[in-house]
């Protein structure tokens, strides 16, 4: 067998040796995002699993794509998705093949929609836990108050006769909270406050403070 020309051999190493793009929208998009060998592997994965689940529903599609089209495919993809969680984009992606009637391979932006409407699904499903986590607080905070845990019961609370009115003889006890942490703190002056509170820092009085 015939050697080929040592320029030959030259150009054709470095060929062999230049990265795909594959490989530079990896280096490109680790640097972009600062990411490690491990975090970007993960993303890899999902990404490839993700086109390789798509080139299996739809095989007419890339089938004859070359090594090279592959490679682009790769890195368009990653570029596109790297900053979706991968538990989403495989779901966006199970929701399109599961819905599709065209027979068609999905655009980037396709996906990227369903991706969207993902999302906007975890955002409502997370609002309406917290909307109905706090309403639980405040219905447990108030059924605390109805079983006496409020200011008028807790030991920061300091009890003062005061006018009920500037210049008035006639008095009415008063709440004056004395604990800074409290947002409800007056120290020696402000106006009271109402029994029915309660905040985070409440501690009943005890029988010895009674007395």
């Amino acid at each position: 067998m015939q050697q080929q020309p040592i320029k030959q051999q030259h150009e054709l190493a470095q060929i062999n040796n230049t990265p795909s793009f594959a490989e530079l929208a990896k280096n490109q998009l680790m640097h972009k995002y600062g990411m490690t060998a491990q975090e970007w592997a993960i993303y890899d994965a999902a990404i490839s699993v993700g086109l390789l689940k798509l080139r299996t529903a739809f095989p007419t599609q890339t089938r004859n794509y070359s090594d090279k089209e592959h490679d682009m495919l790769i890195a368009l993809w990653l570029e596109v998705f790297l900053a979706i969680e991968p538990s989403i984009f495989h779901e966006a992606i199970m929701r399109f093949v599961a819905a599709d009637r065209k027979g068609f391979f999905p655009s980037p932006g396709q996906i990227m929609g369903i991706v969207e409407d993902i999302q906007a699904e975890q955002e409502r499903q997370a609002k309406e836990e917290r909307i109905k986590a706090h309403a639980a607080y405040l219905q447990q905070i108030q059924q605390r108050i109805d079983n006496g845990e409020n200011c008028s019961t807790c030991k920061f609370c300091d009890h003062r006769n005061t006018p009920q009115k500037l210049g008035s003889a006639k008095t009415e006890v008063r709440l004056f909270c004395q604990n800074p942490d409290s947002f409800k703190y007056e120290g020696q002056y402000g106006h009271g406050t109402v029994a029915t509170i309660l905040c985070e820092h409440y501690e009943k009085i005890t029988a010895t403070l009674i007395e």
